[in-house]
């Protein structure tokens, strides 16, 4: 069970690390992240069952994945202008230009199974 208690304490750490990366200069982004992680890691410390701490880890895993490839801050520059911070983990989607003269298939019919409009 120690090396259990030793995994949480070094993904609570990760979460916090994570979140001053991810949330840099937000103050109040910074304190909620703070606080829920807090709170959920408080929520399981008394927790027994090996099998239940193994699967709130992995999550706290997922979790820490999701927050360095998903979370994109957005600073207002100026009336509708914002400026995009990625980082070098951001997941990035290769982009494709809209062809506007390309073949599009018809729109598929709808199809009523009993018949009734």
């Amino acid at each position: 069970m120690n090396a259990l208690r030793k995994e949480a304490l070094h993904w609570y750490k990760t979460l916090l690390r994570t979140r001053n990366h991810v949330f840099a200069g937000d103050c109040r982004a910074l304190e909620a992240a703070r606080q829920k992680i807090r709170e959920e890691f408080l929520k399981c410390k008394d927790m027994t069952d090996a099998k239940a701490i193994k699967e709130r880890l992995f999550l706290a895993e997922q979790v820490d994945i999701e927050l360095r490839s998903s979370v994109v801050q957005a600073v207002r520059v100026e009336e509708n202008v914002y400026h995009a911070n990625f980082t070098p983990d951001t997941a990035k989607i290769v982009n494709v230009p809209f062809d506007p003269n390309a073949k599009l298939p018809p729109p598929r019919s709808k199809k009523c199974g009993d018949g009734a409009k």
